[in-house]
């Protein structure tokens, strides 16, 4: 009887699922194939611990549970920088290099294109793309280089872009260019945004 009390809850939701399997298979109800496939299932089955608190909301429970211990001598340290001081970049933004690099850009991919709905974002996105490297090669330093591409049909329409948001005139810079074919029109522009 000792035994008995001492079984745990698994061995003891098993011996449940054995009775109940048992009367079924003798019914006729339930084959060999599918009680042994149950009694499979039912030995994985894990029962909680009972809790306290929010233990039975998921996604809540205490932080010790959530946090990963694994391997604590392979996590990094936090990253600490000193104050440089320094209050203008090394290299400033020189907008003619960027205007000759967006003007060889697009005569290499701008050159012959015709609107289409679907190609057109994707070009755009390339240009944009491919700028970006281009300028960040150019190694401007402590510099978010910011690049917009529009691409728009021309339907004798009235365009206007307009973007906003803080400048220092001393140390950030732009360029604009603008390129037109028969059927479409380019407007590319490049913000260098000083970082500190």
């Amino acid at each position: 009887m000792a035994e008995d009390s001492k079984k745990s809850r698994v061995s003891m939701a098993l011996g449940k699922s054995k009775s109940v399997l048992g009367e079924k298979s003798h019914s006729g109800q339930i084959g060999d194939k599918t009680s042994s496939a149950f009694t499979k299932f039912t030995s994985r089955v894990r029962v909680r611990k009972s809790s306290f608190g929010y233990g039975g909301i998921p996604g809540i429970g205490r932080v010790a549970e959530r946090s990963s211990m694994l391997a604590p001598e392979f996590k990094r340290p936090p990253l600490i920088y000193l104050n440089t001081y320094q209050l203008d970049p090394l290299k400033r933004f020189h907008p003619p290099s960027v205007i000759k690099a967006a003007g060889e850009l697009l005569d290499e991919l701008f050159t012959d294109h015709k609107y289409h709905p679907q190609e057109s974002p994707t070009v755009a996105l390339r240009i944009a793309g491919e700028l970006m490297k281009a300028v960040k090669a150019m190694a401007f330093n402590r510099y978010r280089i910011i690049s917009v591409v529009t691409i728009a049909q021309k339907r004798a329409q009235s365009y206007n872009n307009a973007i906003s948001f803080l400048w220092d005139h001393e140390r950030d810079g732009s360029i604009n260019v603008n390129r037109d074919t028969s059927t479409a029109f380019i407007q590319v522009t490049v913000f260098a945004v000083y970082l500190d």
